[in-house]
């Protein structure tokens, strides 16, 4: 009965200050709640614009209902709301961190789609180039023992490059493959449904208690965009959205000391998206996708510079004798 206490308090104020705005908001959303006789009383007092009637039957009511409700702090209610508020803006930062990290994988996908062959190649010849001048300097035995082991540590990288990279692109042609199973309704709605699923269950956003469970949705809904399943992702964002259980900590906590130290945890990972977010807009790969106008253009200078950088490769190769590139 709490909230019908309140909004008769309020009621009872702006019935003090002539305001009727006030009066007819909250006797909406009074009307909304389980009525008992008294307040069914209050109501049509309110509606027939019978105010001083209305202010005496609060009295009674509320006069009742303190002497039978136990006292609430009222720091509580407060915290409770402090937290609903910076909950929404924490889900709000975090919806935007999604959207961005998004939109990057997927020109990231793009890239790999048109360039990753290429970068595939020349990360292979430098790798066939550093083995040859290893193999070579061994059979020689000419090179000091420094050299040779910083010949070694070359072939090391280029081989763990290739195969590091090798892997992203098969990774990248994959989900590739899963989008374009998807018709063009589907995929954008494939975003769309998963933006706000994870809004939902996000385990940064939830109370404790339902971390792993949140985890653990987030880790399917992330599954499932990458395979293109937009089944799951409905089936999930439908779980969420029935409300079985109120996921955020201000629906379910009712410690003072609690809600206080939830609220300090919240402002921190505020204060660390708000840093997060605005490293990213300096980074290199999303000043790109954000300024590239001309997309096409791009890909083709960026084409042709590779397949320069493989003849290169490819006459180095064989300027120093070597007899194979593969």
């Amino acid at each position: 009965m709490n909230k019908p206490i309140k909004r008769l308090e309020i009621i009872k104020n702006a019935i003090e200050l002539e305001d009727e705005e006030i009066i007819h908001s909250q006797l909406l959303q009074l009307k909304k709640e389980a009525l008992d006789e008294g307040l069914n009383a209050i109501v049509s007092a309110l509606e027939d614009k019978h105010y001083a009637d209305a202010v005496a039957a609060i009295d009674v009511w509320l006069q009742n209902q303190r002497a039978l409700a136990p006292w609430q702090d009222p720091r509580i209610a407060a915290n409770k709301l402090e937290l609903k508020t910076l909950e929404a803006e924490l889900q709000e930062l975090l919806d935007r961190r999604s959207a961005r990290i998004q939109r990057l994988d997927e020109f990231n996908d793009l890239y790999m789609t048109r360039l990753g062959p290429l970068m595939t190649e020349i990360l292979r010849l430098r790798k066939v180039l550093a083995e040859k001048i290893v193999r070579r300097q061994r059979r020689e035995g000419s090179q000091s023992e420094p050299i040779a082991e910083e010949s070694a540590r070359q072939a090391d990288a280029a081989s763990q490059d290739y195969e590091s990279y090798r892997q992203r692109h098969q990774e990248a042609q994959r989900h590739q493959a899963a989008q374009q199973r998807l018709a063009e309704s589907d995929r954008q709605e494939l975003k769309k449904l998963w933006r706000q699923a994870s809004k939902l269950c996000h385990p940064d956003l939830v109370d404790d208690e339902l971390k792993a469970e949140a985890t653990t949705l987030m880790v399917r809904l992330n599954q499932a965009r990458q395979q293109g399943d937009l089944t799951t992702v409905r089936t999930i964002l439908a779980r969420l959205m029935k409300g079985q259980q109120p996921m955020m900590a201000s629906e379910r906590l009712n410690s003072l000391e609690r809600l206080r130290e939830r609220v300090a945890e919240i402002r921190q990972q505020i204060s660390a998206l708000k840093l997060e977010l605005s490293g990213l807009e300096k980074e290199g790969a999303w000043q790109l996708v954000t300024t590239l106008r001309d997309q096409e253009g791009y890909f083709h200078q960026q084409e042709k510079a590779m397949s320069n950088t493989i003849r290169t490769l490819e006459k180095q190769i064989f300027d120093a004798g070597f007899d194979e590139v593969a």
